[in-house]
């Protein structure tokens, strides 16, 4: 082990990973390394997971069937739902779970919420929809939701929302999400097949850095407990410069674009994926990043348990 490697791995910790968890209730796979898994399955995987020492994991749910309102992910038996009840039956609080709520797998448009006559997310029927999914989610056994939809207030609609039916104690991961092609592997993965996706209009642009902070700081005012930031690259600034405004733990996703591209470069011999995995880590931590969401958490965790 180089001195590099040593370094970076003694700022890493199995303790900063948190494993998504794609789930269905068909498995498949694509050409961006993602998969979709069925709670048949899930138990073996979190099995592996915990031998890792890795206790923390995201789920997102694909329906088997989709409407204009995405009501599926308000079904008492959905994807997440069924998957939260089989974790929590099989083990208790061994891990943590975080939910996220979102409804553009449920959908038929691909946006994060119902959309008007213009094809635009209707923020206010979406608020009540979403904080419906919520306690849904927090009442089959989440232990944090985690809201990515972009909507104006839905960290503090939620938040009511959960207080008012006794989950108090429920936490709440808000999303910092920037306009960015980077999340496309995710969408051939676990979307409808629709056309290109314009969420511009409630997805923050990567320039306006200070549109970024307000929205950061206009969360932890709602009540979110944990702040996270996708996707991680070019982002490094935007982490340090939260740590200095919030006193709550910071999340950054290394997000399915961002994988994917790792993966090519490492198939075609062009880097070291987990030599370039432990340098990145490490400068996200160093950043300010106490979480980081990766689809490589178990590389990394095996590589972190190497003698």
């Amino acid at each position: 082990m180089t001195i590099q490697d040593a370094y970076s791995k003694s700022l890493i910790k199995t303790s900063n990973l948190i494993t998504p968890i794609i789930i269905g209730t068909n498995s498949s796979s694509s050409n961006t390394g993602l998969q979709v898994m069925t709670d048949r399955n899930l138990i073996n995987r979190l099995e592996r997971i915990l031998s890792l020492n890795i206790d923390k994991i995201i789920i997102f749910g694909v329906p088997p069937s989709h409407d204009s309102n995405g009501t599926q992910a308000l079904e008492k038996n959905g994807v997440v739902q069924s998957s939260l009840k089989i974790i929590r039956d099989s083990f208790d609080k061994k891990i943590q779970v975080i939910a996220d709520v979102c409804i553009c797998q449920y959908n038929l448009s691909g946006h994060c919420g119902i959309v008007n006559q213009n094809n635009y997310p209707d923020n206010d029927k979406t608020l009540k929809l979403m904080s419906k999914i919520a306690l849904s989610y927090a009442e089959s056994g989440a232990d944090t939701l985690a809201p990515s939809s972009m909507m104006d207030g839905l960290v503090l609609s939620i938040r009511n929302k959960l207080n008012l039916n006794g989950y108090r104690e429920t936490k709440i991961m808000s999303f910092s999400k920037q306009f960015s092609s980077l999340y496309s592997p995710f969408r051939l993965t676990a979307y409808m097949k629709v056309s290109k996706i314009d969420k511009s209009n409630y997805q923050i642009g990567y320039a306006n850095s200070r549109e970024i902070l307000r929205k950061v700081e206009l969360d932890y005012g709602e009540g979110a407990d944990v702040i996270t930031i996708k996707p991680s690259m070019a982002n490094l600034d935007i982490i340090s410069r939260i740590r200095e405004r919030v006193r709550c733990r910071i999340a950054v996703q290394h997000v399915s674009g961002e994988y994917a591209m790792l993966k090519a470069a490492s198939r075609n011999n062009l880097i070291n994926e987990y030599d370039w995995l432990l340098g990145y880590f490490a400068c996200l931590v160093r950043a300010g990043a106490d979480f980081i969401i990766t689809y490589e958490a178990e590389g990394i965790a095996e590589l972190l348990s190497a003698q």
